[in-house]
Parts: structure tokens; sequence; C-alpha cells
């Protein structure tokens, strides 16, 4: 959670390329016995705290400074970076918003490929996948590589998936950890998204960590134990009519109804969303199904963004 600050009289102030890869042709494959189908067919090409109390008028709101990165963190270099975690090499992208500077809070947004892709899927500078135009001005854009570029491998052995799992969730540990002491991040207003086997451990990140607010996911399934969740969040998720099939409808079922949403609904922007009834106040789910298959939709990085960023202070 953000570190929040009260500043007053007694107290010094604190002062605060585009090498993307060709885009991939990331597939889940379908062998999942508990998805159905699965993700099946090609894509196309801890608490807060608070400084000791100082006598300072409690009406008195410095508003918060950020994470620590805010005030000495040193960036991280825009485009491909590297880093060890438990003895494995790991790669991410890192695009920084224009006009990045520690002087505000950003919000941060992990942006997750599919099953036999790599971060070149959502590196583009065009097309329906341009999340980097829409976050522009925005939000920092981390796109992590899974381990061997699967979130979940369906060529191994299914007693590998869980350990792989939780070697893929020290990672995200490692990697919000060195965003927020590198980056000035506002760490109430942190995001998971990915298309197919990114979107289902977007799930596994919102299910699992506390601090992601907010998800975004196209085409996916569960991959995660529903008793392990620790954390609700709010969740937008797109399924193509063509992909339809009863592992993806238990994913949207899943986080509509543990965010207590009704299975009623309204229509929301954009055409052909959908805002569930009765969710959480906090936690609301949008539904949006649209006539294709397995694919990102032409309107899903913008529409994605304008539901998360309804988060963003």
């Amino acid at each position: 959670m953000m570190q929040k600050y009260v500043i007053g009289a007694l107290l010094i102030a604190l002062g605060c390329g585009d090498d993307s890869a060709a885009v991939d042709a990331s597939v889940d494959t379908g062998r999942s016995p508990d998805a159905g189908t699965e993700d099946s067919g090609a894509v196309d090409a801890g608490s807060d705290s608070a400084m000791p109390d100082v006598g300072i008028d409690a009406g008195f709101d410095a508003g918060p400074i950020g994470s620590a990165g805010c005030v000495d963190g040193a960036s991280l270099p825009e485009g491909e970076n590297g880093m060890d975690v438990e003895g494995r090499a790991r790669r991410f992208m890192v695009r920084l918003p224009e006009g990045y500077s520690r002087d505000r809070a950003w919000p941060l947004v992990f942006a997750l490929h599919g099953n036999g892709g790599n971060p070149g899927y959502w590196d583009g500078t065009s097309g329906d996948r341009n999340i980097r135009e829409v976050l522009r001005n925005d939000a920092v854009l981390i796109i992590p590589e899974a381990i061997d570029n699967a979130w979940r491998n369906y060529d191994l052995e299914r007693e590998a998936w869980g350990p792989l799992m939780e070697e893929e969730l020290v990672f995200f540990d490692e990697l919000i950890t060195l965003a927020t002491d590198e980056l000035c991040i506002d760490e109430d207003e942190i995001f998971a998204m990915g298309f197919s086997g990114g979107g289902s451990f977007s799930g596994v990140l919102g299910c699992r960590r506390t601090d992601i607010r907010a998800i975004a996911a196209g085409g996916s399934v569960i991959y995660f134990d529903e008793a392990d969740c620790v954390h609700t969040p709010a969740a937008w998720i797109t399924i193509g009519t063509e992909e339809l099939q009863p592992g993806r409808e238990a994913y949207r079922d899943f986080f509509r109804d543990r965010a207590g949403c009704d299975a009623s609904s309204m229509p929301t922007d954009p055409d052909p969303c959908i805002a569930y009834d009765g969710c959480g106040e906090s936690t609301p789910v949008h539904y949006c199904q649209h006539p294709g298959g397995h694919r990102w939709p032409d309107f899903g990085s913008q529409a994605m963004w304008d539901f998360l960023s309804t988060f963003v202070d």
C-alpha cells in the first residue's frame, strides 16, 4: 500500500523506441482438463503507514506522495529490461508515459501476452492492440514475459502447473517491488490485463494479490484454485461469441459473483458491453461479448483503459 506522509511546519518538506518484437501467434492450446476447450485458436498476428503524530491539524491533507520511487527512484530504462528471479533470467518491457516525472504518482498497468507469445504482443505501436498509444499520457506500462512464453504450459504434466504459477507470482513480487522502488507509482492504482493465457494469469494476480486494483481480460479461463483467493478486484472481461464455452463463462461468472454482482445487467459503453447490477461499490464488473472468435476485439484497448481509469484519482 502507498506510504502517506503528513507534512507540516515542524517537518522538512519532501521534494519529491519502439523495440517491440514481431507480433507473435499466441496460442492457448486448449488441453486444460479444468477449462473445457480452454483457449483454443490462434491469436491474430501491506497496509498504509503514517508518520508519527506530530500534532498537526487533522484537517490538513498534503495528499499522497506515492511509492518509494517518488522520493529517490532512479527510474527504469525504456524498452527491454531483465532481472534474475530465483536463478532464472526474466525479461520485461518498460514503457513510460510521455512527461513521466517523480512529481506525481502514476498508475501502473501490467500487460500479459497469451500463451506461446512474448512481450511484443502488447508492445506494438499500431493496430487493435496498441495499448502503448492508449496509455501514452496516463500510465506506466510493464509487459512481462512468461516462463517459456506460457503462463500455463500445457505441454508439461499437470503437476508442474502449480509450482510454475508460484514461481510466476514471485516474479511479480519482484517486479512490483522494483517498479515501486525505482518509479513514482500510485500503489492504489496497479492493474493487470491480458489476452488468452495472459488474461487468465491476470485473474491469478487479481485473486492472489491484494495490490491489484482491477483486471481486464479477454478470452480467458480460471488458472487458480478459488479457495486460494485473498482479494476481489474490479473486472472488465471480454469473450468472443465464437469462442464462448463453459471454461470462459466460468471465468466471467467467478469474478462477477465474487464482486457480489447480480446476473442481471444494463448496457454500458462501448457497445456491446454490459455492467452487472448490484456489484460492490468498489468492485464493478463489466462484460463485453464481441462478435468474433479468439482474438482481442478492436474496441478492447480503449475500453479496457476507460474501465481501469475510473479507479485513477
